[in-house]
């Protein structure tokens, strides 16, 4: 078995790399592809919603790929736009993916504190997208049913729940994958180096007694 599957930071990077791509997921969602979708409405014979637009469900008619959309009068353009943050996530997502490599490779203090920073800000981004885009698609399901239109949660809310919960785990891993290697000629700290001198005492008084 190859080593690399030995090493636990070698999970922590497939754990990075499935975040990365549920998010990325959510940029080829509707109207780009209609498959993902954030909200699915009966209104105008069935309407999906996604990070660009919507697409109604003949498959032929779409709003223009914009940032900040509207379906009047139940998502309004400006609280759309806080889909922002989900390419904010994918791209810190990414600086995580990179920050891992050299966990696996020459793990040390300094690359677990780079480790530490992109993965607590990708997590941050990510459960800020979701929350907004919960709250953005759970005022619109209510509007939807107030009309007296069905409305359902669609694949990517899913999606970008299971992104955030992993990359949570991700930001955890530092804490159970142990402390980083000590490089040679490294230091102890003072209070190590003079409870080691207190043991050699106490073991030398001992042999003389």
């Amino acid at each position: 078995m190859p080593a690399f599957y030995k090493n636990r930071a070698f999970y922590v990077f497939l754990a990075t790399l499935c975040a990365f791509v549920l998010l990325a997921l959510t940029t080829i969602s509707v109207p780009v592809l209609s498959t993902l979708s954030f909200l699915h409405s009966t209104q105008a014979n069935g309407v999906k919603f996604g990070m660009w637009g919507w697409c109604l469900d003949d498959g032929h008619t779409c709003s223009p790929v914009q940032f900040g959309y509207a379906w009047q009068p139940e998502i309004n353009s400006s609280i759309t736009k806080a889909f922002v943050f989900y390419p904010v996530a994918i791209v810190l997502t990414f600086f995580t993916l990179i920050a891992t490599v050299p966990t696996m490779c020459a793990r040390s203090a300094r690359t677990d504190m780079v480790f530490n920073i992109c993965a607590w800000s990708a997590f941050a981004a990510s459960a800020m997208a979701f929350l907004f885009m919960i709250g953005i698609c759970g005022v619109a399901k209510a509007k939807f049913e107030k009309r007296g239109f069905g409305a359902s949660y669609g694949n990517l809310p899913w999606m970008s729940l299971a992104a955030t919960i992993l990359l949570f785990i991700v930001s955890m891993n530092p804490y159970y994958l142990g402390l980083p290697p000590q490089k040679k000629g490294h230091r102890l700290p003072k209070s190590d180096v003079e409870s080691r001198r207190t043991v050699r005492r106490w073991g030398a008084s001992k042999q003389r007694a």
